[in-house]
């Protein structure tokens, strides 16, 4: 059945001359109920699943505080990532929106400005966590600085 229904869409492809769509877009709501229980990202503890109060941490990559909730998922929103670049200058980091990626440099100030209207246009509500992060990014590269004097 499944190869039918492979075979069927390649031959409309090619009929019809249009590309069938890799993806459906769908709600963060459903996108979130159906990755909430099980996905390749969550990182739990053994220990933490037999004890009452346990959190569960999650690899995505556009997720600030690297938990596994439904605000800082990755997956389900659009999401906002910080990481840190290991170039010229260890301070700097890129933030990426969505899909675009912008490079912020400069003194921690500019940085967290930048940072803030970046993020309060797409996701407000993640705009404490970045600068936490950014203040993160900064600290990890100020200290790599320093050792590699």
């Amino acid at each position: 059945l499944h190869t039918y229904a492979f075979e069927h869409a390649r031959r409309r492809t090619s009929l019809t001359g249009t590309m069938v769509k890799s993806h459906v877009d769908c709600s963060p709501d459903l996108t979130w109920a159906l990755v909430q229980k099980q996905n390749v990202f969550v990182r739990r503890s053994r220990s933490a699943t037999r004890q009452k109060t346990h959190r569960s941490f999650s690899a995505e990559t556009n997720n600030l505080m690297s938990l596994h909730t439904y605000k800082h998922s990755g997956l389900a929103h659009a999401g906002v990532g910080i990481k840190g670049v290991a170039d010229k200058n260890p301070t700097a980091a890129v933030m990426t929106v969505g899909d675009k990626a912008t490079s912020v440099k400069g003194i921690f100030q500019q940085q967290a400005k930048t940072v803030a209207n970046l993020c309060a246009a797409a996701r407000p509500d993640l705009t404490v966590d970045a600068l936490k992060k950014i203040a993160a990014v900064a600290r990890a590269g100020r200290s790599a600085k320093a050792l590699a004097k």
